[in-house]
């Protein structure tokens, strides 16, 4: 097996070197002639075309180069600059001429993003030269064109040889490409860029957050060692592309000049002192640990040598301190490999992906070899796959650490049971006393709401039996909350007479207030509150727990809610025992896991007692509408009866799969789905509940993606029952699927009354519902599941509305890899 590896490794290793010796051998091609434009030219990349001078002292100007002791010292190259970190003045010149046909107007872009110093020298058509200046060092709105690059405008008047020259000079590495773009090809190459970009960026930065939540839930170290490396990694590369100078500091040119080489040192240092730390160097490579500490921390300081104006002797030793470590890095890494540590691998994986692209930049950014600009951006790309591994590894490595503290907690928790058993039999047997009498209490309320219309004209009975209920129950008015009766429990519960209470508001009773607007918000969903733990206050500085029950009825011809409270006070004190107890014998996890198991047995259990009277009444109602076929209105409320079933079987639907996604364990069973073939057979299941409204689902072909195929069916159907729910009753629901090269995208419209722009941003929050949909039934949680089975699915999802303009949901499913 070692044997294996190592050949494999030969041969990585072997493919590396010949793409290097490739890049050489294209780099000494003869050079090019001049650069003719023609009608048909978007974008032709100058590497090839140029003649390089290097001017040592950088005393030349414009007049020294069009002399004639310059035009003979002028040199071709046969592809880009590339002359590493050279504090000299640099010189290219070429030839620029367009065809009769050809456009006028062009743009020259040069990059990379960090060159300090940058003129542009052509010839004007009349006998002068027309100059243009940029560089990192100017503030970003004196740029010809506002971009990330340096591009300037170019007018060829005339279909004659212009001549052109570039001066350069920059205590970065003197590496220069640059290509001449039609206007068009400019914004169609400036959008690929800007995207690939952006998503080499986008990931870069999710892997850095992922990496301090689980620094901030574990408060492992190494995460913090990774951060160190990432960070400024991710900065050099916002550097790099120009970003810094556009975005983050667009009139502190120098500051964004400096940013480059002080990232690019931290990163190099912090990678050195990860990589250590990683593969475990202090305990099987001790030595080599501290070359890598004492290197890596050198690294680290040399990031002062950008500020002083000394990163052009720092930097060179920076980057080949990095070549040096690549190899190194990668032998030490096979060894931990070959002797059997799992979590290297994936460590050995990440370097070798880093290695096999940065070797060839790293050699360009010392003026070894001329490389194309775009390895830049496959070394992001590259980048972020390496993080991405390194992350993976981090997150196994946390597991099997995990699972170590798990076993020594079984042990701990196997002596501790038998204490905790007393006391849980106890509380057991308490709460299943207490689950009994609110069983009784909640049988009493919903009694009570149901004799609400025959008991308006007695009051006062009403107020007798009130007073005569063993528990404290306040009458307040809804939804303000004015205290209009409480009974002597209740007056002594809260300890105020009943006279001082009646028009105080019940906000005031409240130990939290915040929670008052949940228990409101469920009154007014459901019209009943049954068995809500708080805590309330006891006048004057009191405070008790209480399970509270409450119903909204008519009192005295006005909306009110009855409430009912139990004091479990002795209760939540037993718990509060056996928290403690638990904490000590450090059993909270199991106990904690324990009630999720529960909760979704109960779950399960409620769903299912549910499901079957909602299928025998649907049954029922199928065999009525048979019965009554000529009695319309009759018909009418069996309809009614249908769509209240099916609003109830959703609304179980829509808890399961919240319960689902909520779940810590829930893992997505991904496998081909036609995206296509599944929205149709949503529809076909869903007409007969659409009214006059048509579903039209528009796809041209078959749309495969790697899905979830049971949340995916639950978010569709979200979206398009959404859509039904807010249509007018003949406005149809269109569904159109487009099959792009790497994504599948999924657009739902409707004709309804359009969401607010203000409501937009929260649509897709956990029990959101819009001021305008208060006719509309609802849970407020289906666009919020669909949202997190996109995210689930590495999915984007975006609305489109306009007051009376209807909604247009739309989402792009990455295709993946199919097995």
């Amino acid at each position: 097996m070692r044997l294996q590896g190592a050949k494999r490794l030969a041969l990585i290793l072997a493919l590396a070197l010949a793409l290097a010796l490739g890049v050489m051998v294209a780099a000494g091609l003869p050079a090019a002639a001049a650069v003719l434009l023609s009608p048909d030219t978007a974008m032709l990349p100058l590497g090839g075309h140029w003649s390089a001078l290097r001017d040592a002292a950088g005393t030349l100007d414009i007049d020294d180069m069009t002399g004639a002791e310059a035009e003979a010292a002028f040199t071709p190259l046969n592809g880009d600059l590339a002359a590493g970190y050279d504090r000299a003045t640099w010189w290219l010149r070429t030839e620029i001429r367009r065809s009769a046909a050809a456009p006028s107007d062009w743009l020259l872009e040069v990059e990379p993003a960090y060159l300090d110093q940058i003129g542009l020298f052509i010839e004007d058509g009349q006998g002068g030269l027309r100059a243009l200046a940029a560089g990192d060092r100017a503030v970003f709105a004196a740029r010809d064109v506002a971009y990330r690059t340096f591009v300037f405008r170019i007018r060829l008047a005339d279909d004659l040889p212009h001549r052109v020259y570039l001066r350069i000079k920059s205590t970065s590495t003197m590496a220069v490409a640059a290509r001449l773009l039609s206007p068009g090809g400019f914004a169609l190459s400036s959008a690929r860029r800007d995207l690939a970009h952006g998503l080499a960026h986008g990931a870069s930065i999710i892997i850095i957050l992922f990496a301090l939540v689980q620094y901030a839930a574990g408060r492992d170290r190494l995460y913090l060692c990774f951060l160190a490396y990432a960070v400024p990694l991710e900065t050099m590369y916002l550097s790099m592309g120009g970003l810094a100078s556009q975005v983050l500091f667009p009139d502190l040119p120098l500051v964004a000049d400096h940013l480059l080489g002080i990232s690019a040192c931290l990163a190099i240092g912090g990678g050195m002192i990860f990589a250590a730390r990683v593969l475990d160097f202090e305990h099987h490579f001790p030595r080599m640990d501290r070359v890598y500490h004492l290197a890596g921390h050198g690294c680290r300081w040399a990031a002062l040598s950008v500020p002083v104006g000394l990163y052009w002797l720092a930097a060179p030793v920076v980057q080949s301190l990095v070549m040096v470590s690549f190899f190194v890095t990668i032998a030490l890494a096979v060894r931990r490999a070959l002797g059997g540590d799992t979590v290297a691998k994936w460590y050995l994986m990440a370097f070798l992906i880093q290695i096999l692209v940065n070797m060839v930049v790293v050699a360009r950014v010392l003026g070894l070899v001329s490389t194309p600009i775009e390895m830049d951006l496959a070394a992001h790309f590259a980048a972020g796959a390496h993080m991405l591994l390194i992350g993976y590894g981090l997150v196994w490595r946390g597991a099997s650490l995990e699972a170590d503290r798990h076993r020594t907690r079984q042990l701990q928790l196997e002596s501790a049971h038998q204490i905790e058993r007393a006391l849980e039999e106890r509380v057991r047997q308490r709460t299943q006393e207490l689950a009994e009498s609110n069983a009784i209490l909640a049988r009493e309320i919903a009694e009570r709401r149901a004799a609400e219309d025959r008991v308006i004209e007695r009051e006062a009975q009403v107020r007798a039996i009130l007073d005569a209920a063993p528990f404290p129950m306040v009458v307040a008015s809804f939804p303000d909350g004015a205290v209009a009766y409480l009974n002597g429990p209740a007056t002594e519960l809260f300890n105020i007479p009943a006279g001082s209470a009646i028009g105080m508001k019940t906000a005031s009773f409240y130990a939290e207030p915040g929670e008052r607007g949940a228990l409101i918000s469920q009154l007014h969903q459901t019209g009943a509150v049954l068995g809500v733990e708080l805590r309330i206050r006891r006048m004057p500085h009191m405070q008790r727990w209480v399970l509270l029950s409450a119903v909204r009825f008519s009192y005295g011809g006005e909306d009110c809610a009855l409430v009912c409270l139990n004091d479990i006070t002795t209760r939540k004190q037993l718990e509060d025992m056996l928290r403690l107890s638990g904490r000590r014998a450090e059993a909270a996890l199991e106990a904690e896991r324990q009630a999720v198991r529960e909760q979704r047995n109960f779950l399960a259990m409620v769903s299912h007692e549910f499901r079957v009277p909602l299928a025998i009444i649907e049954a029922a109602s199928q065999l009525l509408g048979i019965y009554i076929r000529a009695n319309e209105e009759a018909g009418d409320e069996v309809a009614k009866i249908r769509r209240a079933v099916r609003r109830m079987s959703e609304l179980i639907d829509v808890c399961l799969a919240d319960d689902r996604l909520d779940s810590s364990a829930m893992e997505l069973q991904a496998d081909d789905v036609d995206v296509a073939r599944m929205l149709s057979d949503i529809c076909d299941d869903k007409r007969p509940f659409a009214g006059h409204r048509d579903l039209v689902v528009h796809a041209s072909e078959p749309a495969w993606v790697m899905a979830d195929s049971t949340l995916l069916r639950i978010a569709f159907s979200n979206l398009i029952d959404n859509a039904l729910k807010f249509s007018p009753p003949e406005a149809p629901v269109a569904i159109d699927v487009f099959s792009e090269a790497d994504a599948v995208r999924v657009r739902v419209a409707d004709q309804g009354p359009g969401i607010a722009v203000e409501e937009q941003p929260r649509i897709f929050e956990k029990f959101y519902r819009s001021t305008k949909s208060d006719r509309v039934r609802g849970a407020g949680l289906g666009l919020y599941i669909v949202k997190r089975i996109m995210d689930l699915h590495g999915a984007a999802i975006s609305v489109d509305s306009r007051r009376g303009k209807g909604s247009v949901f739309e989402i792009w499913l990455s295709r993946a890899a199919r097995h």
